[in-house]
């Protein structure tokens, strides 16, 4: 609904009926899996509107000799390539038994509008839910040389680091070639590649990766 020219949307949480407010809404429903055509209930296999309850190691909790990958499974992003990476680790421990467990925390996502949103590991809030003492840096980029090249009116970004190891634990951003951008993120967080560690790799120039060494 609109009301006083913002747009008032109204939703069922937990039972309970909420309304925010807000200047733009984004649909983003996601995927449903069709699994009507399984006969779940045959296997004992419990879901969730379609959606499979499922261990560390991508089983059914209600039948372990079953496995999971991709959209059907009731806890992971809807992703494609989310969906490649569970089905290796599936094969794995079909070959080798259940020893194999996804690690959803360097995998990035991004919304490929125009300016792109990208993110990968924690938010803030998470990092202290958590009990991490961290730092933060937020950057306001659209005056920066890079985003001065596309003309950009919106460049930000946000990268948290533990404090006592400089590990990356979370990196957000906002801006042209986010989408791309996020990933040296994602590869330094998989493989242990601290905050001054990145910032010390000489970067071509002018380019947004060169950004990375002034966004920490």
């Amino acid at each position: 609904d609109k009301v006083d020219g913002r747009l008032r949307v109204t939703f069922v949480a937990d039972g309970i009926e909420c309304a925010v407010e807000a200047d733009r809404v984004v649909n983003c429903a996601g995927r449903v899996a069709n699994v009507e055509g399984l006969d779940l209930g045959a296997g004992v296999i419990v879901h969730r509107e379609g959606r499979i309850e499922i261990d560390d190691h991508l089983r059914s909790r209600s039948n372990p000799d079953v496995y999971v990958c991709g959209d059907a499974l009731w806890n992971s992003p809807q992703l494609s390539p989310i969906a490649t990476y569970e089905g290796g680790i599936v094969g794995r421990n079909i070959v080798d038994g259940p020893r194999h467990r996804p690690n959803y925390g360097h995998i990035p996502a991004s919304v490929y509008t125009v300016p792109a949103v990208a993110s990968v590991g924690l938010t803030e809030a998470k990092a202290k839910e958590q009990g991490l003492g961290v730092k933060v840096q937020v950057n306001d980029m659209k005056d920066w040389l890079s985003a001065k090249t596309y003309a950009e009116t919106v460049a930000w970004s946000k990268v948290i680091v533990e404090e006592t190891t400089d590990r990356i634990v979370g990196a957000h951003m906002v801006g042209h070639s986010g989408e791309e951008l996020i990933h040296l993120f994602a590869l330094a967080m998989k493989h242990g590649i601290t905050a001054p560690q990145l910032s010390d790799m000489v970067y071509g120039f002018p380019t947004f990766a060169s950004d990375v060494r002034n966004m920490m």
